[in-house]
């Protein structure tokens, strides 16, 4: 198994591999940018 750049604590509570999150951005990140970070594996 190839080491990986980041692990942390939350990465091993919900058994993800690659930690991408999306930040909040105050009133541009709408409904329909969080459902395609959802979809694609990231947390919204």
């Amino acid at each position: 198994m190839a080491d990986r750049a980041l692990r942390t604590p939350i990465c091993d509570l919900f058994g993800i591999e690659y930690p991408i999150i999306l930040a909040g951005m105050g009133g541009v990140s709408m409904a329909p940018l969080v459902a395609a970070v959802s979809n694609a594996g990231g947390s919204g």
